[in-house]
């Protein structure tokens, strides 16, 4: 029993850890910054810390080495590429149906997602101008009035948004236009993980068995018709 009782405080405690949610961070304002964060931990996304150029010498050993010959490289790998064979053995229609399965699979997990995932915060801020000329920035403005809010209702009506602005104001002194934003999307590892099994089975069973087989149907039929000519 305290056995059980163990993997029971286990099991909630995981459950509880990945109930918490992730936050994702990202504003530009004149250079964009994306970070995350979870728990007590912090990632920064972007910009990525710049890594350290190679040695020369050693990308000049790089450079000296001949690159493989795709044919060889195919040859030792021990026959035809597999995705020739499935195209082979099922055709055009076959590749479609495949990737309408595939891309069947990923929406109806964005579907199942979409309702966990919540945007805590997105404000825009954009000062429309069109080299001084009255006249074109005041078009200018309808314009981007038209395409700005719509597309923010959009997301509201789709997706889960607790705070949300857009401010758009013309400036007929200036000379370009300015554009500024921020926002923060939280969603909970739980349902995430929960979503990747889902996706993970659909693609099993839907897509790749059926590649599977699609590779080795026309092989499997010409065994049969050699075993019944044999007997």
């Amino acid at each position: 029993m305290i056995a059980l009782y163990i993997i029971c405080a286990v099991i909630l405690i995981i459950i509880g850890v990945l109930s918490i949610k992730i936050k994702l961070k990202g504003e530009y304002y004149g250079e964009f910054n994306l970070s995350a964060s979870w728990l007590f931990l912090n990632f920064h996304i972007y910009p990525a810390l710049k890594s350290k150029s190679p040695k020369k010498n050693k990308d000049n050993e790089k450079e000296n080495k001949p690159e493989p010959d795709s044919q060889n490289t195919e040859n030792s790998a021990g026959g035809e590429n597999i995705f020739k064979k499935f195209y082979k053995n099922q055709g055009f229609n076959g590749v479609v149906e495949l990737i309408n399965e595939a891309a069947y699979s990923v929406s109806k997990m964005l579907k199942s997602l979409r309702k966990h995932i919540v945007i805590q915060k997105l404000f825009i801020y954009m000062t429309v101008s069109s080299d001084c000329d009255a006249a074109e920035t005041a078009v200018e403005y309808g314009r981007m009035c038209r395409k700005i809010f719509p597309a923010l209702a959009f997301i509201c009506s789709q997706l889960t948004v607790r705070k949300y602005n857009a401010e758009i104001e013309p400036d007929f002194l200036g000379k370009s236009n300015r554009a500024e934003y921020e926002f923060e999307i939280s969603v909970r590892p739980l349902f995430l993980l929960n979503a990747a099994i889902v996706l993970a089975v659909r693609l099993l069973f839907n897509v790749v068995i059926k590649f599977l087989l699609g590779i080795k149907d026309k092989s499997a039929k010409e065994d049969k018709i050699e075993k019944g000519g044999a007997l």
